[in-house]
């Protein structure tokens, strides 16, 4: 009886092995459209159809039938002259996983907006916009209609602001040269002069603060989250209603507002 349970006790795990081998890579479609979508979502947004299948690996032809069925479900979006950027639904995954709070960075949000009594976000460069990937709400009964994965204008928003004023100005050039800049309230920079000039004051000031300028009702002030090279990786802002805070009293926030992106940066 001993002599046959040795015997056979090994064919268990040599009959096992098989099935825990992982599975080898396919270069099937799913594998070309995933390639197709880091491609697309290369720094330096939006890219050209040849250069898109070059850095993923995959022909030409296959990768235009890629992108007209991304673009299609709003993954990628196409500017009508040939190049492709990041779509809404990708930027609304991205910011669904970053909201998934790994490093108690929820926590520390929480902290700010409760030592405020204000909107807290924090936002993250998404191709030619600004996505918010947390929002904690304060405790009254006023709630500013913002949405986590919602794209928002940089010329526009202090967020926005804060991470274009930081990008290398390589990337700030090319950004600012696909921008249309539309005004949003009559307060708002339109002006590309007008506004570079503005990002050179966040820089030297180390904050941005936007009042009345994407909401005729809202106000709000970000400092950058910087990663070890000086890289935007996010912005925390503040959010507020221009009858509860005055302009004053929005820059007033910006102390405690950068030393919880200090804090953000160290936990990402």
């Amino acid at each position: 009886m001993d002599r046959e349970e040795t015997v056979n006790l090994p064919q268990g795990p040599a009959e096992a092995a098989p099935e825990e081998k992982p599975p080898a890579p396919a270069a099937n479609s799913v594998a070309k459209a995933l390639r197709v979508v880091r491609a697309v979502a290369h720094p330096d947004a939006p890219h050209r159809l040849g250069d898109i299948a070059q850095r993923a690996g995959v022909p030409k032809a296959s990768t235009h039938r890629i992108l007209a069925t991304l673009v299609e479900e709003g993954w990628v979006v196409w500017d009508g002259e040939g190049r492709y950027g990041i779509g809404t639904a990708l930027r609304a995954l991205a910011a669904t996983v970053l909201s998934d709070d790994t490093v108690g960075i929820d926590a520390v949000l929480r902290a700010l907006s409760g030592r405020l009594g204000q909107t807290v976000h924090l936002a993250v460069l998404s191709g030619d916009h600004a996505t918010y990937t947390h929002k904690i709400d304060p405790g009254h009964a006023y709630r500013i209609a913002s949405e986590v994965g919602a794209p928002l204008a940089l010329h526009a928003t202090a967020a926005g602001k804060v991470l274009l004023a930081h990008l290398p100005q390589g990337e700030i050039d090319a950004l600012l040269d696909r921008a249309a800049l539309p005004a949003r309230t009559s307060r708002t920079l339109t002006d590309r002069a007008a506004l570079e000039a503005e990002l050179a004051r966040v820089r030297e000031a180390g904050f941005a603060t936007e009042y009345e300028e994407a909401d005729a009702a809202l106000c709000s002030l970000a400092a950058p989250v910087l990663d070890d090279g000086g890289y935007p990786v996010g912005a925390v802002s503040v959010s507020s209603l221009t009858f509860l805070v005055t302009e004053e009293q929005l820059r007033a926030f910006a102390p405690a507002v950068e030393q919880t992106a200090r804090e953000v940066s160290r936990r990402l």
